[in-house]
């Protein structure tokens, strides 16, 4: 799927509902967790506030701010019209003058800073439709190019980590071992990297990187999850300061078998409940009360993936969103376990017409660094 396609389904579902103007705001945070219809529909990452108004005939206009952002959106998305200032709620207010909207529609607005979405319901008025859950519901696949970005941020964060092995010792700080994965990460073509790394010998839980020193018999676990032109891509892994001990090689193989359950699970037409109850068995089948595939011991059994839709959302038991062809996700069991404390394993997966495509090149194992 392309841009155009993804448009005309949004067609589709305005001309169905008698919507003849959607205007998608963007309120240009960009966020892996997070949906932003109006990136998703752009294709583009906008640096400030500003929208996509998308008429049932077809024709689209981009607003842009701050107005010196015009170049790169000219450049980024040449086949738009594009407007573009210092005041999106005054350039759309001058906009919708010039041509009468009909019955409208919005996407985003929730999202905008208080004071501007104020001035940007006085615009499109009170009656506006709420269009952000029908959108979602008919962008869910990915394009083409989406898909192609994921694959490229993926081998970024699977080379990242092969530098982690290699970089990491015993006596360094977390929070050094995390910038340098970052740098390494921008090195090799993320524009973005969101990185969650920390170490210890028995952890609660995954957090942000602190000063304290990786001593022999720590286990690191990383969640690294760099984005090629836009697009997020995330593998979960952990590593032990010096050789592991029976214990934890024999617990981080039971996570990562409960990983390739769910995954093995991933086929169009199967709900996101079934994923996440696949892996979940595993561990109870291993002898693990039911109690710890619920939080505290556990988040979720991995996510979407944006900064456009993050299809299918959470993977979890209550989900039931049917996966389609072209969804792209990870699936990580992270999870707290008694005898080890949190571990992470995890590997992002696109949606196949008969299964599924494993986006990165090797799944997780145990690591090894030196104490």
């Amino acid at each position: 799927m392309n841009r155009t396609e993804r448009i005309e389904r949004v067609l589709r579902r305005m001309a169905a509902e008698r919507i003849d103007m959607l205007i998608a705001f963007s309120n240009a945070k960009h966020h892996l967790a997070r949906t932003n219809l109006a990136a998703h529909l752009m294709g583009y990452r906008a640096l400030g506030e500003s929208a996509l108004v998308l008429h049932g005939d077809g024709s689209q206009r981009l607003i842009v701010t701050p107005a010196w952002d015009a170049e790169r959106a000219a450049k980024r998305r040449p086949e738009l019209p594009l407007t573009a200032g210092d005041d999106l709620a005054a350039l759309l207010a001058s906009l919708l003058r010039q041509r009468t909207p009909g019955r409208m529609a919005t996407t985003g607005l929730g999202a905008m800073p208080h004071d501007l979405a104020v001035r940007l319901l006085d615009i499109v008025g009170r009656d506006a439709l709420a269009f952000d859950a029908a959108v979602t519901e008919v962008t869910a696949p990915k394009t083409d190019e989406e898909i192609a970005n994921a694959r490229k941020a993926v081998a970024i964060a699977e080379r990242t980590h092969e530098h982690m092995l290699a970089y990491a010792r015993a006596g360094m700080r977390e929070c050094d071992l995390a910038v340098e994965m970052n740098l390494y990460a921008r090195e090799l073509g993320a524009n973005d990297s969101f990185l969650m790394l920390s170490g210890g010998p028995h952890q609660q839980g995954v957090g942000a990187s602190s000063n304290r020193p990786l001593e022999r018999g720590d286990v690191i676990i990383a969640e690294s999850t760099p984005a090629y032109d836009g697009q997020f891509g995330q593998i979960c892994r952990s590593a032990s300061v010096g050789a592991p001990s029976d214990v934890l090689a024999a617990k981080y193989a039971l996570l990562c078998r409960a990983m390739a359950a769910g995954i093995e699970k991933v086929r169009p037409g199967v709900t996101v409940s079934e994923v996440a109850g696949a892996v979940d068995a595993v561990l109870i089948d291993a002898g693990y009360e039911e109690k710890y595939t619920h939080p505290p011991y556990m988040n979720r059994r991995g996510h979407g993936m944006g900064a456009g839709s993050i299809a299918p959302g959470d993977i979890g038991v209550e989900n039931q969103t049917i996966l389609e062809e072209d969804m792209v996700f990870v699936v990580h069991p992270n999870q707290y376990l008694p005898e080890t404390g949190y571990l992470l394993c995890g590997e992002p997966v696109r949606v196949t017409a008969t299964g599924y495509e494993s986006l990165s090149r090797k799944w997780a194992e145990l690591g090894v660094v030196g104490a």
